[in-house]
């Protein structure tokens, strides 16, 4: 893959449970106090394969977001949702 993580914090699992999606900002003033390199060089998203015949996981070779090459500069990612949902955090009652 050949990225440096910088540990994980938010994880999200699809609601087929064959995709976690991982993050790795706490919160922008936690980050600043204990994770200086985090901020200066920006968040990431990676996702996680799923086996759920076999079991197992696997990281995606495919699937990396850099947050550090955003154009106005690094930025900091916790979690994310998307519009109509595919992730465990989406289901509302």
């Amino acid at each position: 893959m050949g990225h440096r993580l910088r540990g994980p914090q938010m994880i999200q699992l699809s609601l087929d449970a064959k995709r976690l999606f991982v993050t790795n900002s706490v919160f922008c003033p936690r980050d600043r106090q204990f994770y200086p390199a985090l901020v200066e060089k920006g968040g990431h998203m990676l996702q996680i394969d799923v086996d759920t015949a076999k079991g197992g996981l696997a990281i995606n070779p495919n699937f990396f977001v850099d947050f550090g090459a955003e154009p106005d500069g690094p930025s900091l990612v916790h979690e994310t949702r998307y519009p109509g949902g595919d992730c465990t955090f989406d289901i509302w009652i």
